[in-house]
């Protein structure tokens, strides 16, 4: 190294001064109105944080509807009586849900019975049916099978008959 590198800052000092800004040009920065708005923009881009400030917003403009008092400011937010009328409002929703999905399990089992049932009088009336066209069909082929040895006498009965009657000649 010669005595112009010494006198000099390295290059690797100048760019990590140049990434770290001075605490004093930041606290300038922070106080400024316009640099605290981009801050508040890019905070409240998350959807809870948003949600919340909208949720102030109104608590805001109903008290100061209710009080006729328009531009006061409140001191200090009451999260403990939010959270727990929200908490509130959640349990009521959980208890309306579980009833509701109890009646749909109530109302599955019924449908379950129905569907078992109609099933049964379904295979019954099946089974009936089947057993009466199988037994109507026994009785026809008994039938045919009558009319089957009637014809075979009557045809035995005309054979004689013939047989006599070209011995006779």
């Amino acid at each position: 190294m010669n005595e112009n590198d010494a006198s000099r800052p390295s290059r690797a000092s100048e760019a990590q001064d140049a990434e770290v800004p001075n605490l004093k040009d930041l606290a300038a920065q922070w106080q400024t109105k316009k640099f605290g708005d981009q801050v508040r923009e890019k905070v409240l881009k998350d959807k809870v944080l948003v949600r919340i400030q909208e949720a102030t917003s109104v608590i805001m403009d109903l008290a100061a509807r209710q009080e006729g008092a328009v531009g006061e400011h409140f001191d200090k937010m009451e999260w403990d009586s939010l959270y727990n009328y929200s908490a509130n409002v959640m349990d009521e929703y959980t208890k309306n849900v579980d009833s509701i999905l109890n009646q749909l399990d109530q109302l599955y089992r019924k449908q379950y019975l129905w569907q078992e049932s109609v099933f049964l009088i379904d295979s019954q009336t099946g089974a009936s049916v089947i057993g009466k066209a199988e037994e109507w069909m026994k009785l026809k082929e008994q039938h045919l099978e009558y009319k089957g040895v009637q014809l075979d006498r009557s045809a035995n009965v005309i054979k004689s008959a013939i047989e006599r009657l070209t011995s006779k000649n």
